[in-house]
């Protein structure tokens, strides 16, 4: 299979398991192809990532600020195997916030751009579309039966509201330091298992969120305001407020 991918001669191959985190069991392959050793690393996704084995193979040939994918198996809809893919070996990538959190912005500005006109092709691949009004109403499902549901409900939909003017775009999902790899070529996203076409501003305030929580609040400032400049928008401070508040609240009771 590894010399199928690569087009190439491959020689005493060998794999490692990696662990299971988040629904995706990694596998290093390690081999010899031209006189070196090389690795890559096969990806089981389980059933809520399964997206990512359709996706990503399609972002890679528009962008390379997301891992380079070498082969990919999408099994029919009756087959029991796991979706999967064979993608380059970052693991070991140190994560591009400890480089500069800025790298991480630039990284899903490209990818957005890239993507900008194939919403059709995202929608034929199964990108769900997810405005903020739909994240609310989840919200609001979640906690009907909590003490304070209604208060949370009301919370959510009126950030929603805020947000609607905002432009709509390919959103990561779960756009953390831990799934932004820093390699030779600048910074690179990875987990792309939970996107969806709708605001993009929560995938910064997630970012900012997850900076902060790692200690380096400093290092996040500034990046949601940078984020709408790179785009031409005007960032009212109601509207971040918004943004702020509709994840904190979707990390929180939804999964």
């Amino acid at each position: 299979m590894i010399s199928r991918a690569l087009g190439a001669e491959v020689t005493e191959a060998r794999s490692e398991l990696l662990g299971t985190g988040d629904g995706v069991e990694l596998e290093r392959v390690r081999f010899v192809a031209g006189g070196a050793e090389r690795t890559l690393v096969f990806e089981r996704l389980a059933p809520r990532n399964a997206l990512e084995a359709q996706l990503v193979p399609f972002l890679a040939r528009k962008t390379d600020r997301v891992p380079v994918v070498h082969a990919r198996g999408i099994p029919r809809s009756a087959a029991p195997a796991p979706s999967w893919l064979l993608v380059e070996d970052l693991t070991d990538a140190p994560s591009a916030c400890d480089v500069d959190p800025l790298r991480v912005l630039e990284a899903k500005l490209a990818v957005e751009a890239a993507v900008a006109g194939d919403v059709p092709a995202l929608r034929a691949l199964g990108v769900p579309e997810r405005p903020p009004g739909a994240i609310a109403e989840d919200v609001a499902a979640a906690v009907a039966q909590e003490p304070e549901g209604e208060a949370m409900a009301a919370e959510a939909r009126e950030s929603a509201r805020r947000l609607r003017s905002w432009p709509t775009a390919l959103v990561h999902g779960d756009l953390r330091c831990a799934n932004a790899a820093m390699t030779e070529r600048g910074a690179v996203l990875r987990r792309w298992g939970r996107a969806y076409i709708g605001c993009a501003l929560l995938d910064v305030v997630r970012l900012v969120a997850d900076i902060v929580e790692r200690g380096d609040a400093v290092l996040g400032i500034g990046l949601s305001r940078t984020y709408a400049e790179r785009l031409d928008v005007v960032l009212p401070t109601e509207v971040l407020r918004g943004a702020e508040k509709l994840d904190r609240l979707a990390r929180r009771h939804l999964r």
